[in-house]
């Protein structure tokens, strides 16, 4: 064998070791792109007198969440601290969502966090996408936006729930909250 062979070869190796042990792309962090302005859309069928669950036979907002593994074989997922009304200083806001029987694939859902408009157009601000992996046990699961620098926005806030990604046709439902000033919460339930 060259020596030019032999460099080839090493640095082949070197290029091959280097890719393998990065981590998968789905596992990469994302990109942190400033926040975008999208138009507000609803589920079809929203407002239309039809059945709201679907999938879902819960979707709420609240300050945690628990996991029960005691049903043989299940995951449950239950809302801990169920809201709909959150202070600035919350730490994280929590979509928690459960199924109407347990899912029979692998899925994920993407629920795009949304800052409405405050003068009510038809317009809100994105502020964060979260997304999360259903495997054929779990019963239901949970959607998060952490506290961002500076606290929450004040304001009303949307979560489009999608199925797989975001398109057109995936929003399966919405989940709304409020930010409000920490003097006036009450923690009122939805």
């Amino acid at each position: 064998m060259s020596a030019h062979a032999g460099r080839g070869l090493a640095l082949g190796l070197a290029v091959t070791v280097a890719v393998l042990s990065m981590p998968p792309e789905s596992a990469a962090e994302e990109p942190k792109t400033s926040p975008a302005v999208v138009p507000l859309t609803n589920p079809v069928g929203e407002g239309k007198g039809s059945f709201r669950g679907g999938l879902f036979r819960n979707v709420v907002t609240a300050r945690g969440f628990e996991i029960d593994d005691s049903r043989a074989g299940q995951h449950n997922v239950k809302a801990v601290g169920i809201t709909n009304t959150f202070t600035p200083d919350t730490p994280a806001i929590y979509v928690v969502v459960e199924f109407l029987q347990s899912t029979f694939d692998i899925f994920r859902l993407v629920g795009r966090f949304i800052l409405e408009d405050p003068n009510g157009k038809p317009i809100g601000t994105v502020l964060h996408v979260d997304r999360a992996q259903f495997e054929n046990e779990d019963m239901g699961g949970y959607l998060m936006m952490k506290q961002p620098p500076g606290g929450f926005p004040i304001g009303n806030y949307r979560v489009e729930i999608h199925y797989e990604n975001i398109t057109d046709i995936s929003l399966l439902t919405l989940a709304r909250f409020k930010v409000i000033p920490a003097t006036g919460a009450a923690g009122q339930k939805p």
